[in-house]
């Protein structure tokens, strides 16, 4: 694939949060990608670290939001931050007394249902500023692990 700018990955970003992942695929094929599943994942890696394709998104994201849910705020980047990075931590184990994966994986189906709780309940306890960025994370994590750890060990 050709090199993208940061335009265009603005658009793509733009497009994650708007439209379907067929849609981003087909903006990726249009770029002269393959439009993969893969490649659609680390061009949006690619683009979140680019702050003027993270501006420029912004910038489209928040005019479409107007556009189509007037006199409503939308949550702000950081907390959806915060929240895959807490579930990426739940599901991988880095809140269980050991790293076994196994014990781990046949705790969460034996209750499935904790997983969503434990979510829950750091999303509950999540604190934002005036513009939204989350304040607590450490906290709201400390908390959610907390209640996994009594309830599960």
């Amino acid at each position: 694939m050709q090199s993208i700018t940061s335009e265009q990955l603005a658009i793509l970003l733009h497009k994650s949060q708007t439209e379907t992942r067929q849609d981003q695929k087909l903006y990726l094929e249009s770029l002269g990608g393959n439009g993969s599943a893969r490649e659609l994942d680390l061009t949006l890696s690619v683009a979140r670290h680019d702050s003027s394709a993270l501006a420029e998104s912004e910038r489209l994201t928040q005019r479409w939001n107007a556009e189509r849910f007037p006199d409503t705020l939308a949550v702000d980047r950081s907390v959806s931050q915060a929240v895959n990075f807490f579930l990426a931590s739940l599901i991988s184990g880095d809140f269980g007394p050991d790293d076994s994966r196994d014990g781990r994986s046949s705790a969460f189906l034996k209750d499935p249902n904790i997983v969503a709780r434990t979510t829950g309940i750091f999303i509950e306890r999540l604190r934002t500023n005036h513009q939204g960025e989350v304040m607590n994370h450490d906290e709201a994590e400390a908390h959610a692990i907390d209640y996994l750890r009594d309830y599960l060990w």
